[in-house]
């Protein structure tokens, strides 16, 4: 997810599709998401397994594959996407660090118009492959929008979730957002108790509670909320 990790800068291209699959296939088997089993998502069996193999075929040192799990703010927005199809249906959508792309593919398949952007170009390629699987269209975008802000001008809808991780990036993030809801689009935002998030200028429209992936979560259970931004 765009902002989940401190370590590393995603710069390494994503592998060829096939290469890319047969890896997902061994790693990270596509199954139903969380709380949308309308959609079907890659899940990582291991955090660490999914990582060495992904470094292995790349050949060189990754961030963590964050795209190889389906998020529980994204999992929360995508059933809200779903249960309320006219949100999104016939507009211009953004999924603001999508990762492997659960919000993305419930808006494509809430008949959305989806943009799939993550600064990392594997996930943009997992969300891509995703929606390949169940006859969906993401467009790719790879870029900050942290540092290109102005890319948002052209959407009706922002979608963003779990994306509060960094004291310094959250800000970048919110400024994203806030751009976007003076623009006139609808901002629908998700999360699930990251450090930084900021519900202020946010109404609540729906929450959720999951079991998560503990190797990833730290827990075995989150409680996931999705926002409209209001101001």
């Amino acid at each position: 997810m765009q902002g989940a990790g401190p370590l590393l800068k995603p710069t390494v291209p994503a592998p060829p599709a096939s290469e890319l699959s047969r890896l997902l296939a061994e790693h990270a088997p596509l199954r139903p998401a969380p709380l949308c089993p309308e959609l079907q998502v890659f899940h990582a069996r291991s955090l660490v397994e999914v990582w060495q193999a992904a470094e292995a075929m790349a050949g060189a040192t990754l961030p963590a594959p964050f795209w190889a799990y389906p998020w529980p703010g994204g999992s929360a927005l995508a059933r809200l996407v779903l249960d309320r199809p006219e949100l999104v249906r016939g507009r211009n959508v953004i999924d603001f660090g999508a990762g492997g792309g659960v919000t993305a593919l419930a808006a494509a398949r809430a008949g959305g118009t989806v943009t799939a952007n993550d600064v990392d170009p594997w996930a943009v390629a997992v969300a891509g492959l995703a929606a390949g699987t169940q006859g969906l269209q993401l467009q790719p975008l790879i870029d900050d929008l942290c540092a290109t802000p102005q890319l948002v001008d052209d959407f009706d809808v922002v979608l963003c979730s779990d994306l509060a991780y960094e004291r310094s990036e959250t800000p970048r993030q919110r400024s994203v957002l806030e751009r976007a809801l003076r623009n006139g689009a609808t901002v629908l935002a998700a999360d699930a108790g990251r450090t930084y998030f900021d519900e202020t200028g946010m109404r609540l429209l729906a929450s959720f509670d999951m079991a998560v992936p503990h190797d990833l979560e730290g827990v075995p259970r989150r409680t996931a909320r999705v926002y409209l931004m209001t101001g």
